[in-house]
């Protein structure tokens, strides 16, 4: 669990890695008076590639530039070398090059080619054949830090001044996008041909006439590129999405800098596969050294690192929108250094935000919700204005509200059938939607993480179940009981808030929330199997050979004599259909068909329109078979009347203690490992957690549900986590291991999305009968679909697949490389022995057993920290758990 920003940010480190790479004949004098007509006789005939490692600490984070050998310094001991040699000097120089520090890579010999008669008809024309020396150097460095350097964003600073950007760039070979870059320096600044014209060929390595033939990154002289250092050692990958390109001229006495946007990622080779932006730097040769052409691209390369900034970049759909993304991150950094001024000169700023997260002692009551309020109500204003601001995110507001809107209700609807039956019309469909709107607007506004979904939930209508059973048993009255649980629960609840005991979720680890999670996808899942079932022992009874009365099968007059597949068969259509129609849309976007962002359209509208899809064909194109709909009475209506909980005895007033406790329990584990998968460090988000707010909330809701006995709420799975994701920019990435991987670029951390959708669901109230269109078989194809599609990205699911899977078949994840198979397996069936549990305990029909099933979940925490260390070394679960 973390509690900031910070915290909440990827634990990677990003560096640049510069790349030089010149070529030499074998050598004689500066590239540029090396002739064809002129060849160099090499010293060896065949051609190989030179290497210089990086010679600086690779465990500092600053870079030792007097430890790596320059490409200036090489170069001018290769000539003095020469000169030597030429001379006939064999003396030792007062300064002798440095080749005992260069590091051969590979050797790789190249035979002769034979020419064809016609190359040689004319032999002054063709070119020969000779080898020549490529060096490369490469070195790491690292990122500008533009909150105190001062250099970084004085050179943003004079590109926006007269920006040169091409847009949408159709070539798919470097040099003619260097051109193209060249090219509109010419134009928009008046830069001297000559000065393009030199810099055309200082960019390239290789003659002019080998550059149309050689598309690889190699293809350019000086490089710099990102490379991301995760966690894990052998995790290094290289940002392939850009590339920054460097040249410096003797000529020239001005800088100047050139982006380029390419209309489609384009493959430059390796660590070079997708590039979507191209940078040119031309520098003069003689500078000062934060000047230079290396420091000019190291700062516009860090710009690039930040994947939110390129994706503003890629949105942009004209120049001036492109300089604008720029201008917005040169004001946040000015913004960050003025807050930051006010701080060292004692000056208290209320919008800096806690970076790290604070343990609490039992005598610090109150603190965690204070430090939580103190971290969230500086973005309060922004909570709404960042629902409306920005490219697409109008688009992704509106998707977003769509898929709550069905993702809430119809739920809503399952479990008010379900609360009718189990409290005999006390709890019901109508309830459960007005407690859905009140207590989702509630937290929309109140709370302090508004990405967390209040939803009613499978376990809570378990426990409600419970409650029924002791009042009927003890001839309680069930309203009165209902209301004391309630309120013990939120009595509990604010006690657990303000002693701090939300920061006992950082012992809650990876595995023990899929655990919960794999538990409410079993829990969706086991809904709507359990209704199949039920529909076929209601409609699919074979009559015996001697029944002739068809009028008593066909309309069901005994449920003995029951005989309509065809309602069983179109309940299992629409319900599969469902679930098919929706999965297919949601993985649309990675579809070849139609255009980007129709794809993206109907990834983000998946569910809603599969649901409208098919209650149409199960209402209208079926309409003659007799489908099931939820039964709801609107004459049954609701008052807020409180309950007499006068008439409890005593003893009764002690139950209702113990069962708050326990629920109490439910709503701590439920509410913290949903808040957990929203704040997730992969998701980014950047206004903070509030665990010790939330729960106060949650529980100042829950208490007022409480009185007026409507169904109790809490934040959900898996309707959290999708939340966060429909409002996420996604980009999809090739690893190093070859495997494409979508990651979140950003979040619209908003209000908005949560106040409209349940203010819907409040305004569906006025004609709740419309609903009854939508079949049930839909509505249980909801719950598969819910329940399915939790299971991506859970790794506790990945590696029960792998106990059944090929060896040769693994996929190249982390824990596989890196845990021995046994131990791997171990902890999946380790892992699987406390789902068992927690299955056993939760869908037990024993009332007794379902009272403790909260317990049971808290208790996974302790079984984590304390038993599994005794079955799998620390280093492995590290692996396997982080």
């Amino acid at each position: 669990m973390s509690s900031s920003s910070k915290e909440n940010s990827p634990k990677t480190n990003i560096k640049l890695t510069e790349s030089s790479i010149y070529s030499n004949p074998s050598y004689k004098g500066d590239d540029s008076d090396r002739t064809e007509s002129h060849p160099t006789s090499p010293v060896s005939e065949t051609p190989f590639i030179i290497s210089v490692a990086n010679l600086s600490d690779s465990k500092s984070s600053q870079v030792n530039y007097d430890d790596v050998l320059s490409v200036d310094r090489l170069t001018d001991e290769i000539v003095r070398e020469d000169q030597h040699r030429v001379s006939g000097n064999t003396s030792t120089a007062a300064d002798p090059p440095a080749y005992d520090n260069l590091v051969p890579v590979a050797f790789t010999p190249q035979t002769s080619t034979s020419h064809s008669k016609d190359e040689e008809k004319d032999e002054d024309s063709r070119i020969v054949e000779h080898s020549e020396l490529v060096l490369k150097i490469r070195k790491t460095m690292p990122l500008k830090d533009f909150t105190n350097e001062v250099r970084a964003p004085k050179d943003l600073q004079r590109f926006l001044e007269k920006p040169t950007v091409v847009l949408d760039v159709a070539h798919t070979k470097l040099y003619l996008i260097v051109e193209e870059l060249l090219t509109k320096l010419k134009n928009d600044l008046e830069v001297d041909e000559k000065i393009t014209s030199q810099a055309a060929k200082a960019f390239f390595t290789f003659q002019d006439e080998r550059n149309d033939s050689f598309v690889s990154v190699d293809q350019l002289r000086e490089t710099i590129q990102g490379v991301v250092y995760r966690p894990d050692p052998d995790e290094m990958e290289f940002e392939q999405s850009w590339l920054t390109a460097l040249c410096s001229l003797p000529s020239i006495k001005q800088s100047h800098i050139a982006i380029a946007r390419l209309s489609h990622p384009v493959n430059f080779g390796t660590h070079a596969e997708e590039v979507k932006f191209v940078v040119a730097v031309i520098a003069p040769q003689k500078e000062k050294f934060t000047k230079t052409a290396v420091e000019l691209g190291r700062t516009f390369s860090s710009l690039l690192t930040d994947s939110e900034l390129r994706s503003d970049l890629i949105d942009a759909s004209d120049e001036t929108e492109f300089k604008d993304v720029f201008v917005k991150y040169l004001t946040k950094f000015k913004t960050i250094n003025d807050k930051r001024s006010c701080v060292e000169s004692g000056v208290e700023s209320g919008d800096l935000p806690e970076v790290e997260f604070e343990s609490y002692t039992w005598k610090q009551c109150g603190r965690g919700v204070y430090d939580d309020l103190k971290r969230r109500i500086p973005y309060y204003v922004s909570d709404f204005v960042d629902g409306v601001v920005g490219k697409n995110t109008i688009s992704k507001l509106l998707s977003t509200i769509l898929f709550l809107y069905f993702a809430c209700l119809l739920p809503d609807i399952a479990f008010g059938s379900l609360y009718q039956k189990v409290t005999g019309g006390k709890l019901n469909v109508f309830t459960c939607i007005l407690s859905q709107t009140l207590g989702g607007l509630a937290f929309a506004f109140f709370g302090g993480q508004p990405l967390l979904i209040m939803l009613t939930t499978a376990p809570l209508a378990l426990y409600v179940k419970v409650i029924k059973t002791i009042s009927n048993q003890f001839g309680l009255n069930f309203g009165a009981m209902y209301t004391m649980v309630g309120l013990w629960n939120a009595i509990f609840l604010l006690l657990e808030a303000f002693f701090n005991l939300s920061q006992l979720m950082k012992y809650s680890t990876r595995s023990t929330e899929e655990i919960f999670g794999f538990f409410i996808a079993l829990a969706f899942s086991l809904d709507a199997i359990k209704a199949t079932v039920h529909n076929f022992e209601v409609n699919f009874h074979f009559p015996p050979t001697n029944f002739t009365n068809v009028t008593e099968l066909i309309e069901c007059q005994s449920t003995e004599h029951c005989y309509r597949p065809e309602n069983s068969l179109l309940f299992l259509v629409l319900m599969l259909g469902t679930l098919w129609f929706g999965m297919v849309l949601l993985n649309f976007d990675k579809s070849p068909l139609l255009s980007a962002k129709k794809r993206e359209i109907l990834a983000d509208y998946a569910l809603p329109i599969s649901v409208v899809v098919f209650s149409f064909i199960g209402s209208y194109a079926f309409r003659h078979v007799n489908s099931e709909s939820f039964k709801y009475d609107p004459d049954s209506g609701f008052s807020f009347e409180v309950p007499d909980i006068s008439s409890l005895p005593a003893t009764a007033h002690l139950g209702a203690m113990g069962l708050g406790l326990c629920l109490s329990f439910l709503f701590f584990v439920d509410q913290n490992v949903s808040a957990a998968f929203v704040n997730a460090p992969q998701n980014k988000l950047k206004k903070g957690s509030a665990y010790h707010w939330d729960l106060v909330v949650v529980a100042l809701i829950n208490a007022f549900l409480s009185i007026f006995n409507l169904p109790w709420v809490h934040a959900a799975l898996p309707h959290s986590p999708l939340h966060v994701r429909g409002l996420a920019d996604m980009e999809q990435h090739v690893t190093s291991k070859g495997t494409v991987i979508d990651e979140v670029v950003k979040v619209r951390e908003t209000r908005l999305s949560g106040i409209i959708s349940h203010a819907l669901i409040g305004l569906t109230l006025l004609f709740v009968n419309v609903l009854q269109y939508i079949p049930i078989s839909v509505l249980q194809g909801l719950f598969l679909f819910l329940g399915l599609s939790s299971f991506n990205g859970n790794q506790f699911f990945d590696r029960l697949l792998l106990i059944f899977t090929e060896e040769c078949s693994y996929p190249p994840t982390h824990y596989v490389r890196k845990v021995p198979k046994k131990k791997m397996h171990l902890f999946t069936l380790i892992q699987l022995l406390q789902l068992a549990v927690v299955c056993v305990f939760g869908f037990s029909s024993l009332y007794y057993m379902k009272m403790i099933f909260p317990v049971i979940i808290l208790l996974l925490l302790p079984i984590r920290n304390v038993i599994v260390p005794y079955f799998i070394e620390a280093k492995y679960l590290k692996v396997l758990d982080s």
